[in-house]
């Protein structure tokens, strides 16, 4: 056995494929695991980003402790920086696993924060979407060097924000390339997995998540879906999780019959939809209006997504980056939101809206945004209007077709990680599946 706990990271894949494709038989290996263990939908809070998902996943702990809420935030003082610059000494679960004696190797668990030296081995960034550094990083430092000697540097992404409408060429194009970086990332990890015995062996696929994003409309439920183009090209969200599948049968077999398997998908997917264009123009329109009324609070936009816009409200009489809050100021700013209507259909242009800042547990919930605003699927409003803030114009561009909705699906395999599975709720519980499986307690850091 090479691996005592073997945990697979289908990061941005739709946990509703993934459940569909191991209960069908389409997904063979994905599949093989289910039956010998036991399949669990995940849940997340609306509107969460994979960020603050990944962020729940290393740190064992749900958003509204460890404070991450996208790869951009605004920290006390206001001013906006990468979200792992207030991480760097905090420690992953796997980290006090290794503190612990146990032998550990991570690749590629997106998201991460600058890797800390380790009793195995941690590579950051080398294949993953929407890395947070420039190049990859590791410890052992030589590790990131070699994986891109022996293995080659990752492949250009074309998965984007804004993303024209892609031809067929474009598609096949796109399709081939994460078809070949499932190819890289199943051939290193395999190396670093029969090199030595591991207590646990981490290791996330990312091409899921580029397909979804990219490919959405090759899915039936997709407003532009187009059968034909579906029949003439095939389907390459499903080829990209053929391949998946089929290195995640190796993995497993690789690892040994004695090892518990952790496989997880971190969302669900629909089509996208934009307010971007839109937000600076509402938000300018709130604060106008708020000024009129005598408010003694604004309102700013926060980095956060494209399909989901997120506000931070800040009294005029505090200091920066202090700010009050109570629940009549954000219904009003509910209600004001919620009556914008597109005037080419009628239709409401925001699906709903959340508090975190407010609804989260945690000792860090305070600072994340204190409203989310999720845009209707399918739609990129040019206008909105209602009697409270007027007409407001925007310019909608080509985007990427697919985005993340809250969801995730997890299949554990292994008579300890298919029975604490039943525990399992959200990505911050997945920790303690490899915790159990290995005989270890959570240590405070």
């Amino acid at each position: 056995m090479t691996a005592r706990v073997l945990m697979i990271g289908l990061d941005g894949a739709d946990g509703r494929r993934i459940d569909r494709g191991s209960a069908d038989g389409s997904l063979p290996h994905l599949g093989a695991l289910r039956r010998r263990g036991r399949a669990v939908q995940l849940t997340a809070p609306a509107g969460v980003t994979d960020d603050a998902l990944w962020a729940s996943f290393q740190y064992e702990s749900e958003w509204g402790d460890h404070g991450r809420y996208s790869h951009v935030m605004s920290f006390g003082s206001g001013r906006l920086g990468k979200a792992h610059w207030a991480e760097a000494g905090r420690p992953a679960f796997w980290d006090d696993l290794s503190d612990q004696g146990l032998r550990v190797a991570i690749i590629d668990v997106p998201k991460c924060r600058n890797p800390r030296s380790i009793n195995g081995l941690h590579l950051v960034d080398w294949e993953v979407h929407g890395a947070y550094f420039p190049k990859p990083r590791s410890q052992p430092k030589a590790v990131a060097q070699e994986v891109v000697d022996r293995f080659g540097a990752a492949r250009p992404s074309r998965c984007d924000y804004l993303m024209p409408a892609l031809d067929d060429d474009d598609a096949r194009e796109i399709s081939e390339h994460l078809r070949g970086s499932v190819a890289q990332k199943r051939a290193a990890g395999l190396h670093y997995l029969t090199r030595e015995p591991w207590d646990l062996f981490a290791i996330a696929f990312m091409e899921a998540h580029c397909a979804c994003h990219s490919f959405w409309d090759f899915d039936v439920g997709h407003p532009a879906h187009d059968p034909e183009r579906l029949a003439r090209l095939g389907d390459p969200i499903e080829a990209a999780l053929h391949d998946i599948d089929d290195a995640v049968g190796a993995f497993v077999a690789a690892a040994g019959p004695g090892a518990e398997i952790v496989a997880f998908a971190t969302s669900d997917y629909q089509p996208n939809g934009s307010l971007q264009s839109l937000m600076p123009g509402i938000v300018e329109r709130l604060n106008a209006v708020l000024a009129e009324r005598s408010a003694d609070w604004r309102c700013r936009l926060l980095p956060y997504s494209d399909n989901v816009a997120a506000l931070r409200i800040e009294a005029l009489d505090q200091a920066p980056g202090e700010r009050g809050r109570d629940p009549a100021q954000l219904d009003w700013l509910h209600d004001a939101l919620s009556a914008l209507r597109d005037p080419a259909t009628g239709a409401p242009v925001v699906a709903s809206t959340s508090r975190p800042s407010t609804e989260a547990l945690g000792s860090r919930a305070a600072g994340l945004p204190d409203m989310l605003v999720q845009a209707a699927p399918g739609r990129f409003p040019s206008e909105a209007h209602s009697s409270t803030l007027g007409r407001i114009l925007g310019s909608p561009a080509a985007m990427r077709t697919g985005n993340h909705v809250s969801g995730g699906f997890l299949i554990a395999a292994g008579r300890r990680v298919a029975e604490a599975s039943a525990g399992v709720r959200t990505m911050a519980d997945l920790a303690g599946l490899a915790r159990g499986a290995l005989g270890r307690e959570r240590r405070d850091p």
